[in-house]
């Protein structure tokens, strides 16, 4: 027996906890991983908050900031072809800046860093950020020629 389908709330697309994870691009309409972020405005609140032990909130509660999220590419790419801020590993479904030491040379990719709707021309800041701009483009003119 299954479970029949519960129609998704307006707004579904957005991540929240018991959401979807791989949505499209509003911009270029790929599909992306999103993932939860400790970052807030570029500054992780759980730091000014901790006391003793970094890990937990002195009030045990999460900041009433909402958590950032981030789309990253599906898959893993070689962290040596792209910037340090186009880099991020997972960690207990956290996405985390930079690549992790055990993930032999592998990292996730930030979906801004290469989008061909956010960037007009090929960014320049990574060889790595240009080849998927590049890849990107050609899925989506082939995707444009399949449509009746």
């Amino acid at each position: 027996m299954s479970v029949p389908a519960r129609p998704e709330p307006p707004g579904a697309e957005v991540p929240a906890w018991g959401r979807r994870l791989t949505v499209p691009c509003p911009a270029c309409g790929l599909a992306t991983h999103r993932h939860r972020t400790l970052d807030y405005d570029g500054v992780s609140t759980y730091r000014s908050q901790a006391g003793p032990d970094p890990a937990h909130v002195i009030a045990g509660e999460e900041p009433e900031v909402e958590a950032a999220w981030i789309a990253l590419i599906p898959g893993d790419f070689p962290a040596t072809f792209f910037a340090d801020t186009e880099v991020y590993h997972l960690a207990d479904g956290i996405a985390w800046p930079g690549p992790h030491h055990r993930d032999y040379g592998t990292a996730h990719i930030a979906h801004d860093a290469c989008c061909p709707v956010l960037h007009a021309t090929q960014p320049v800041t990574s060889r790595g950020a240009g080849e998927l701009w590049r890849a990107m483009r050609l899925r989506l003119a082939r995707h444009s020629h399949q449509r009746p």
